[in-house]
């Protein structure tokens, strides 16, 4: 099949959307399919066709965004369009009922839903709210098949009426060659050693994190390497919180890496943690953290919260150990059993590689793309 790829996020870049959609557009070419990619331009050179969105509000960029995408699928012909989000869906979907091309949304994130954590004047405003509800049951509506990472998101697709035939379950994926073990950090060393990896976006629960080091006597024993966009408000407030809570000397704050950077990062680790509330953007929505995935290819031992899209991936005692989310007590109980259980930490993170190998490998993410893209194609014959 001839393949129009479009999202909102620019590629390359180490945020996990971008690896995604990298690790998708390879793989569909992979499968002989050809695949042009059109995104916003990024820090990084592109080796597709992008767009630059200027310095405008949210909403003029993806305005901009969706006038550059109608403009670049004028006069293009392919048999699928694939898009990510309701800013380039819109003419995408409209494109596509012109040229009788099948469409596919990948739904990773709702502008209804995570536009409070980025912009609460906006998202406080009825009109603009319904208009952007209107938008996402129409792209919904309209395609042949809504793709999600998990099963939690498939359930919230149900919710927002599309019928179970028409959803593709594809979880991410990670490369075991590239996050592979190392050799492990000596099990007294002091202090304990968390890294977190990803975004510092309210959702992530960074802040719950570093409450939970404030129990454990000011974070005394405890250090915490987060690796993470260099530039964010949000990076500010994760600095603010953590001088609040006189954990600040405990708090180590990196920019963000390619994967090939990080991987000995995480070999650093005593544990990786990935404190996510069970906030609508997670437990409703639903993800697949592609950091967990990470952490569990290099065989680190995980600390993570357990919410529903946690749980198709790790079981509590086997691959991770599970708290209860959105308590600073809990992630404090949690890390106390990391530091006076070391042998069995590591048992953990060698199942959790294990683990990995069985279930989200690029061949595992190859085959459920596969399957998703047969099914386009019978209705493109």
């Amino acid at each position: 099949m001839r393949i129009l790829y479009l999202a909102a996020d620019a590629v390359p870049a180490p945020k996990g959307a971008a690896v995604r959609i990298r690790t998708t557009v390879r793989i569909m070419r992979e499968l002989g399919h050809e695949v042009e990619l059109f995104t916003p331009a990024g820090a990084a050179e592109a080796e597709h066709e992008t767009v630059a969105l200027g310095e405008g509000g949210f909403l003029e960029r993806m305005m901009a965004l969706r006038k550059a995408a109608e403009d670049w699928l004028r006069g293009r012909r392919a048999d699928l369009v694939q898009f990510r989000g309701i800013w380039e869906g819109v003419p995408a979907l409209a494109w596509a009922r012109r040229s009788g091309a099948a469409a596919a949304l990948e739904a990773h994130g709702f502008p209804s839903i995570e536009l409070h954590y980025h912009f609460e004047a906006l998202a406080a405003e009825p009109r603009v709210l319904r208009k952007i509800i209107a938008e996402e049951q129409a792209v919904l509506g309209g395609v042949d098949r809504v793709v999600t990472p998990s099963a939690t998101g498939a359930r919230f697709l149900e919710m927002r009426g599309v019928r179970p035939e028409r959803i593709d379950i594809i979880p991410n994926a990670v490369d075991p060659e590239l996050f592979s073990p190392g050799p492990v950090p000596p099990p007294d060393g002091a202090p304990l050693r968390l890294v977190y990896a990803g975004t510092l976006s309210p959702w992530q629960g960074l802040s719950t994190l570093l409450e939970a080091m404030e129990r454990l006597r000011g974070g005394a024993g405890v250090e915490l390497h987060v690796v993470g966009p260099a530039k964010s408000a949000w990076r500010e407030e994760v600095r603010a919180v953590a001088r609040r809570l006189r954990v600040h000397h405990a708090l180590h704050l990196s920019g963000s890496m390619d994967q090939a950077d990080l991987v000995p990062v995480l070999r650093t680790a005593h544990a990786c943690v990935a404190p996510l509330p069970a906030d609508p953007r997670n437990s409703v929505q639903g993800c697949c953290p592609i950091k967990i995935l990470e952490y569990m290819a290099a065989a680190r031992p995980i600390l993570s919260t357990g919410i529903a899209p946690v749980l198709e991936i790790l079981s509590h005692g086997k691959t991770a150990w599970l708290v209860e989310p959105g308590s600073p007590a809990a992630l404090a109980e949690g890390i106390a059993w990391m530091r006076a259980h070391p042998t069995e930490r590591e048992e953990m993170g060698g199942r959790a590689r294990e683990e990995a190998l069985a279930r989200w490998t690029p061949a595992h993410f190859r085959g459920r793309l596969r399957e998703a893209l047969d099914r386009l194609a019978k209705r493109v014959i």
